[in-house]
């Protein structure tokens, strides 16, 4: 059978799969995009699906023959949210993980890593994913179909779908789909992103009591320029001196400088701009910005690992935001190329779990929420306000 797929689509799927995915997660996400979204074609009435197009073998589509709408990527997310609105918990994923369901990485395991994600249902090149001046993202020449034809669909497919959503039809109310909350139903942190719902959680465990671990917990240092007191420090047989700052009278000589410097072995010294900052752990260290209508804020997290199933940050409706994530730095060991390094300064945070959380100024939207966690240890996340009618 023929699909129906764009001619300069670089999908490599040109019929109607005849299996759908093993993941239930996988599954719902499929099906959804399959059945309730399609290509917005002009003069094309009634709409149809990208699924009911390749079972009915439908002549592929040119961009000569879209529209040229635009539908937002938040509603988009609500319908999602809005079919799953009386699934289990265990089955609605993060909006993260939908987000790589979107660019086509979410992450498949077995069989289903072969299997359509959205770019191979909606070509990037004729469906391209865009943003306003004002912060909003658009997907172009998609369409909503809130009661779409599903007699192409097996029974066991159908039935599957039912007892996973909850569903008794296909039929969606059309505006409360696209206007749905879904920041109220809180989605649990221990969903395994592939696995069926009844797996237990790999992705990323929730934080076990925080006095077992030495990890920074929240906040910027504190600015004393000797290193924080950890369980390690106690048990030490020496006395320890309590923080304490140098004062010079007069600007130093190079001379008398390094003579300072040199009184300590382990000590170090900043000049120029360094020596305006903090010294010592600056995990968390963040500053927050303002404009017409979001937040911008950057945090400092160096030596935290930014894979996604160990790093997660969300932002809640009334502006706190939440890290949570693990530090591989602050070893008092340290092996590299056969060799064995004792560290004599501790000054970067210790290794393991942490979480840190602060507040924005103001109530904001969850669903207009972008973070992007670059290689130079910033985390840079932008935030829609809450809409004031």
């Amino acid at each position: 059978m023929d699909g129906s797929f764009p001619q300069d689509s670089k999908s490599p799927l040109t019929v109607m799969p005849t299996k759908t995915p093993d993941g239930d997660q996988h599954f719902l996400l499929y099906l959804i995009a399959g059945i309730y979204f399609g290509p917005d074609l002009k003069g094309e009435r009634p709409l149809k699906s990208v699924l009911q197009r390749l079972a009915a073998a439908f002549p592929p589509y040119t961009s000569d023959q879209l529209a040229g709408s635009q539908i937002k990527v938040v509603e988009v997310e609500r319908i999602f949210y809005y079919v799953l609105r009386k699934a289990d918990e265990s089955l609605i994923m993060k909006t993260s993980l939908l987000h790589q369901f979107f660019q086509g990485k979410f992450p498949a395991q077995g069989r289903d890593i072969s299997f359509p994600q959205f770019p191979d249902l909606f070509p990037p090149e004729l469906h391209p994913h865009s943003r306003s001046k004002n912060w909003y993202r658009f997907i172009e020449n998609l369409s909503f179909i809130h009661n779409p034809d599903v007699s192409y669909l097996n029974s066991e497919d159908v039935e599957r779908f039912k007892r996973l959503t909850g569903l008794n039809d296909f039929l969606l109310d059309r505006d409360a789909a696209r206007s749905h909350n879904f920041s109220v139903r809180k989605v649990p942190s221990n969903v395994e992103s592939t696995d069926n719902h009844n797996t237990s959680n790999k992705e990323f465990s929730p934080l076990k009591d925080e006095l077992q671990y030495d990890s920074v917990r929240s906040g910027s240092y504190n600015g004393s320029l000797t290193p924080p007191q950890t369980k390690y420090d106690c048990n030490l047989e020496e006395k320890k001196f309590g923080p304490a700052m140098l004062f010079l009278p007069r600007q130093p000589c190079e001379e008398d400088w390094a003579s300072v410097v040199a009184a300590n072995d382990t000590g170090f010294a900043l000049t120029g701009t360094a020596a305006m900052g903090h010294v010592g752990p600056i995990i968390g260290l963040m500053d927050i910005g303002e404009c017409e209508d979001s937040y911008l804020f950057r945090v400092s997290l160096p030596g935290v690992k930014r894979n996604g199933k160990e790093f997660n940050c969300e932002v809640e409706k009334d502006g706190r935001v939440v890290i949570q994530g693990v530090t591989t730095t602050g070893e008092r060991t340290v092996k590299k190329h056969s060799q064995v390094f004792e560290m004599v300064t501790h000054n970067l945070c210790p290794p393991g779990e942490f979480s840190l959380s602060f507040q924005l100024p103001g109530p904001v939207d969850p669903q207009q929420f972008l973070v992007n966690f670059g290689i130079d240890g910033i985390l840079e996340g932008a935030v829609m306000k809450e809409f004031q009618p």
